[in-house]
């Protein structure tokens, strides 16, 4: 009797899903001595499988399958996205948002994420006497560090013992569903009524939520869809390319990440501090709901550019599009990556500005830049032209911060703050804010100068 249904994996998301792997082996009696493992999930037994030892040095070997219905108990996701080639001895599989790192390098069954081969294992078939089926198994060592990478998966939530895996995952069995995150995003979305083009709506930007568990890939890309179809602006004067390309006045130019610090919306979210204070590790962690408030709170204090905490304005770059800084500069000056990285690093130290106001008494504080690898400077004037905090001069150097700036403002305009990387053609941001007739800033209007965008 022949058996052709081995147990594989199949990975989408941090999901994995059951799949078959084509084979023809005879099953009738397992060819190694099987033993019970167990495998525990937050203190609670998912299953006892049959493993096996065997290799030199010996390992344990462990049923692919049975590490999978782990994983979907845990996340609570069923889909699918892997190729698995017998006579190559190549597993693929496709991640979404995941960037894997090389875990290490030799001989057996290549494992592939997303282009990457990030580690080779050594694969054999028997039967699973459970099931009475061909099943691929693998040392469970390399499902460890595959599982690790593409979930994030600290190394101290998961441990082995050569009898029993206990798992410690961030499950989300009482969390919240696609529909349910998408739906509190866009109440967001249409909260703010400033420099908002349109309010795209979820149909408008191509958003289909599901009522599967929300990962934070799926927040990123929802973002920055709505972003894509709600931000931009219009030029008002021509604008020259680095490459001697003009682009009219008049043009409208939408968002696009492909003038940000990422064109990856995951890292371009959490690069914009959408995911700090949560649980998040990277595009396949699912949110939580103690997370969901967080991730809004987030969302809004990037979309206005200011949140009040006991009385301190935490200042946010604004999510204004970077077109003319990137056609400008690259790629003439900078390379793309370049740029990307000098972008994410002002744009990380301007999100830690704080001020405190009173009347038309400001407060400003400058995070310390000292030690950036891209030698970041501050630049920031009371709105006067005249009484700026920069040493100025022909090297153009400004500060490095680690002080609190205070000035009276009692004119029309608040601070401008700009950061600028120096290593990277002082490639940065430079914000104004209006100020109320007492002179008090308006941080929730902030005015991105460096792109021709004035205040609506």
């Amino acid at each position: 009797m022949k058996r052709t249904a081995i147990a594989a994996v199949a990975i989408t998301l941090g999901t994995l899903v059951p799949t078959m792997f084509a084979t023809s082996v005879d099953a009738a009696t397992s060819k190694h001595t099987m033993k019970v493992a167990t495998i525990v999930l937050n203190g609670s037994v998912v299953s006892k499988p049959d493993k096996f030892v065997a290799g030199t040095p010996a390992t344990t070997y462990m049923p692919i399958f049975y590490v999978q219905q782990l994983i979907n108990k845990a996340l609570g996701i069923s889909s699918s996205s892997d190729v698995w080639n017998g006579s190559a001895k190549t597993w693929t599989l496709t991640v979404s948002g995941a960037k894997p790192n090389v875990i290490s390098q030799g001989s057996g069954a290549a494992i592939n994420v997303n282009g990457t081969t990030i580690e080779h294992a050594p694969v054999l078939i028997d039967v699973d006497p459970s099931s009475g089926q061909s099943t691929t198994f693998m040392p469970i060592y390399y499902v460890q560090q595959l599982l690790n990478q593409v979930l994030g998966i600290p190394a101290s939530g998961d441990v082995w013992n050569g009898n029993t895996a206990k798992w410690t995952i961030n499950t989300n069995a009482q969390g919240i569903s696609q529909n349910t995150m998408a739906n509190a995003m866009w109440d967001v979305f249409n909260s703010i009524n400033y420099d908002v083009v349109t309010h795209a709506t979820m149909d408008e930007a191509g958003v289909a939520p599901t009522s599967d568990p929300v990962t934070a890939g799926d927040v990123a890309n929802w973002l920055a869809a709505w972003a894509e179809k709600s931000k931009g602006y219009t030029l008002r004067y021509n604008v020259t390319s680095s490459t001697g390309q003009i682009t009219k006045a008049g043009t409208f130019i939408p968002f696009n990440l492909e003038y940000e610090s990422s064109t990856d919306p995951y890292t371009w979210a959490s690069e914009g501090a959408l995911f700090q204070g949560t649980s998040v590790t990277n595009s396949s962690s699912v949110i939580s709901s103690s997370d969901e408030s967080t991730i809004l709170s987030n969302l809004k204090w990037w979309l206005t550019g200011d949140r009040v905490v006991n009385g301190v304005h935490h200042l946010h770059v604004p999510m204004y599009g970077n077109f003319i800084n990137y056609v400008s500069i690259v790629p003439q000056t900078l390379t793309p990556q370049q740029y990307e990285k000098a972008l994410s690093q002002t744009e990380k130290y301007y999100d830690e500005l704080t001020a405190t106001v009173s009347g038309d008494t400001v407060n400003l504080t400058l995070p310390d830049v000292t030690n950036t690898s891209e030698k970041l400077v501050w630049r920031a004037d009371d709105g006067t032209w005249k009484k700026g905090y920069i040493t100025g001069g022909t090297s153009r150097v400004g500060d490095t911060g680690g002080v609190t700036w205070s000035f009276q403002n009692d004119t029309k305009w608040g601070p401008s703050i700009g950061i600028s990387a120096l290593n990277d053609n002082l490639e940065g941001w430079s914000i104004a804010y209006p100020s109320l007739a007492s002179g008090s800033p308006i941080f929730t209007e902030p005015i991105d100068g460096n792109n021709e965008q004035p205040a609506p």
